[in-house]
Parts: structure tokens; C-alpha cells; sequence
């Protein structure tokens, strides 16, 4: 292979393998009701502080759990990580309550940015509601939609979610309801508000 090649090549790989990087923590846009379908644990708790780590690549976070929504086991959670740099997904974590999701990888409760890690205060009243029946509609599918695909009504195990682009959420209605079975066995867009 000549020089000019093997350079072109290296290149070639250099600008690709950077633009993984770059692009390796691009979130598409999700539902609540997505992250807590697919997340290992999702709890409300209070991030006490940042203690030391020894693993590499990973920061820790001593916390007291408020409330459970969703745990695999039954192993009190006392501390949990994150990535340590933006290109990996990382987040910091200040001393306040948060509805926390993620997943959990040899024992460890991790979460990155494309978890659902929100302070408590943020969340709307809905979604604190919702936190507690969103499990019962872990067997129906959301999928994006843009323009006219999502006037069309699906008869099946999937909801529409209306997204603008491949970044941005964009359908109150679906923020302000659950995917949920109904005794047809399809999926629909519902509102239940605890009055």
C-alpha cells in the first residue's frame, strides 16, 4: 500500500473514530415513560456528597433514598456513579433530591446523561404522579413520529410521540399522559391524574 494511501486512510479513520466520540453522547429524545421501562432502578433521592472512588473513569455519590419506583433487587442503595467526563456521558451531582434512573453494571448503580437524572423540583406534578404507574405500561412501545406519520392511529402495542427533530420532544399531550394497555390489549395515549 503507498504512503499517500496509508495517510488518506489514517486519516479517514481518525475523523471517523473522533466523530464517535464527539457524537457518543447524543440522546435521542424519550419519554419519561421510556427511561423508567428500560432503566435497571429509578428512585427519588438525596445526594449527600461526592466520596472518594477508586474506580477509574467513574465518580461517586453517597445518597439517601426517599422512595423507590423501581429496583431489580432489594439491596439498599447508598451510593451511586457516574461517567467523570462529558465525552462519556458523565454528570455531576450537587447536594439536592433528584428522581434518579440508570443501570446497574457489576453491582454498581451508574448513570450517565442519557438517564432520566432530574431534580426533584423540576419534575411536574404529573410526572411525580405517573412515577408510580408507569410499570403497568412497560409492555406497550413508544416510537417518535414527525409530521404526518403521526396523525396515523396504530392499533398495537405502541404509542406516538411527536418529536421535531432527532434532539428535541415536542408533544405535550404524550408529556402530560402514560402509554397504557387498554382492555382491547392496544396501546394508547391516557391521562390518569391522581385528584
Amino acid at each position: 500500500m503507498s504512503a499517500a494511501v496509508t495517510v488518506a486512510l489514517l486519516f479517514f479513520l481518525s475523523v471517523a473514530l473522533n466523530e464517535q466520540v464527539t457524537e457518543g453522547c447524543t440522546c435521542l429524545p424519550r419519554h419519561p415513560q421510556q427511561h423508567f421501562c428500560t432503566s435497571d432502578i429509578v428512585i427519588r433521592a438525596k445526594v449527600i456528597e461526592k466520596v472518594s472512588c477508586t474506580r477509574p473513569g467513574l465518580n461517586a455519590y453517597k445518597i439517601q433514598t426517599i422512595q423507590t419506583f423501581k429496583q431489580l433487587d432489594k439491596k439498599r442503595i447508598q451510593v451511586i456513579y457516574t461517567r467523570t467526563t462529558p465525552n462519556f456521558c458523565g454528570i455531576s451531582l450537587y447536594n439536592d433530591e433528584y428522581l434518579l434512573s440508570g443501570r446497574v453494571e457489576d453491582g454498581r448503580v451508574i448513570l450517565n446523561l442519557c438517564d432520566l437524572v432530574k431534580p426533584w423540583n423540576q419534575l411536574s406534578q404529573v410526572q411525580k404522579e405517573y412515577l408510580s404507574i408507569y410499570q403497568k405500561g412497560c409492555v406497550c412501545e413508544i416510537s417518535p413520529c414527525t409530521g404526518e406519520s403521526c396523525l396515523i392511529k396504530i392499533l398495537q402495542k405502541k404509542c406516538l410521540m411527536r418529536v421535531t427533530n432527532r434532539y428535541w420532544l415536542d408533544d405535550e399531550k404524550a408529556l402530560r399522559s402514560i402509554c397504557l394497555p387498554g382492555n382491547d390489549g392496544f396501546c394508547r395515549w391516557q391521562q390518569i391524574l391522581n385528584k
